[in-house]
């Protein structure tokens, strides 16, 4: 019979008040457990974080990207004490343990006994287990390890474990970021975004598309709601840190969205025939310079330099445009390149560089200082 590695909880192991319930084919048990108990369970050994089938968790490799920064942020929300876990996953293999289910007469429960084995993590819930680890043992203490976690544990073998797993993984779409962040800000920054866009009159969900990432070349909509995101969480520099600082900051750019569409009318809203006719002469809509034009916003902003003044200088003319497609400065710029069609066609670039030589462009014109980071 197995034994605990570290003194706390051994087997066997009691797990009170469970229910049984029917999925992939089979019986599996649903439990609540507290935060502490699924630390003593992890430094007991009766918990290992093994099996799971992402690559970014394999056994003794060091969390990087994407995965890195999701256990991050729900360690950073556990402290908080304000973190959405949701059902955890935990797998028991029938194959190499030994458990009972078996109901108490006298408490009117469901138990689960489990005497020889040890619970994984091969279906799912790796990086929230990790966080939870990690959120206990920060010497920040404010974990409140009482917290109720639901939990299944999956009574499945290798191969089912496998087949779980991957449908787990893989089946579904996942919500694409403009609608994600439209309807929920996780930074200060997103929601710089949505104050912006749901506050300004030349924006709102009539000219800025939320249901999706990008716009048709057909739309009359200005651009997609991740783009303005995006550019606001990469390049604003105002840093809010309290809601106070994100109601002055978005204030200021609403403001500053009325002197730019005061001297430029396509950055508001436009019939469908005149936005296609925009962006057939123009860049002026295309996502790169909306980068652009927040980066220039951030350095009126730190610099302390009106908009109604330094858009001005972007104003078209009768003999030149600035967002011209036939500017050679967007070319000089590696901005707008041939679109490799062979029909002389022109395109824009939408990689950081091009990003960061748009914001550069246009401080330059409208002589702003720009910042290092950018």
């Amino acid at each position: 019979m197995a034994t605990a590695t570290t003194p706390g909880l051994a087997l066997p192991l009691e797990i009170l008040n469970v229910a049984q319930v029917d999925d992939a084919g089979g019986e599996h048990i649903e439990c609540q457990m507290t935060g502490a108990f699924l630390v003593d369970l992890h430094k007991s050994g009766l918990l290992t974080l093994t099996g799971n089938i992402r690559p970014a968790h394999m056994e003794g490799k060091k969390l990087v990207g994407k995965t890195k920064t999701k256990v991050n942020k729900w360690t950073h929300e556990l402290l908080a004490n304000e973190a959405i876990i949701g059902n955890i996953s935990v797998r028991l293999d029938p194959t190499k343990s030994d458990y009972d289910i078996w109901f108490d007469d006298e408490t009117g429960q469901t138990n689960l006994t489990i005497n020889d084995g040890v619970l994984d993590c091969a279906v799912d819930s790796l990086s929230r287990i990790k966080a939870i680890l990690a959120a206990a043992d920060n010497p920040l203490g404010s974990f409140k390890l009482g917290t109720r976690f639901q939990v299944r544990i999956w009574l499945l073998n290798d191969g089912d474990a496998k087949k779980v797993a991957t449908i787990y993984n893989t089946r579904g779409d996942k919500v694409n970021d403009s609608t994600a962040k439209f309807a929920y800000s996780e930074t200060k920054e997103q929601e710089l975004a949505r104050r912006l866009v749901n506050g300004s009159q030349h924006l709102g969900q009539d000219n800025i598309e939320v249901l999706a990432n990008s716009v048709s070349a057909s739309s009359h909509k200005l651009t997609a709601f991740n783009t303005i995101s995006q550019a606001i969480e990469t390049y604003w520099k105002g840093g809010p840190v309290t809601q106070a600082d994100v109601e002055a900051q978005s204030s200021w750019l609403i403001s500053a969205w009325d002197s730019l569409v005061k001297v430029r009318p396509e950055f508001g809203k436009l019939s469908t025939p005149a936005r296609q006719e925009q962006r057939r002469k123009t860049i002026a809509a295309s996502a790169v310079v909306i980068h652009g034009l927040v980066g220039a916003m951030s350095a009126m902003y730190t610099d302390h330099v009106d908009p109604e003044v330094a858009f001005k200088a972007l104003a078209a003319t009768d003999e030149e445009d600035f967002f011209a497609w036939d500017n050679p400065v967007w070319q000089a710029a590696g901005i707008v390149t041939p679109s490799g069609s062979g029909k002389g066609t022109l395109g824009t670039r939408n990689s950081f560089p091009a990003k960061r030589a748009a914001i550069r462009v246009l401080c330059e014109a409208m002589n702003l200082g720009t910042d290092d980071d950018e």
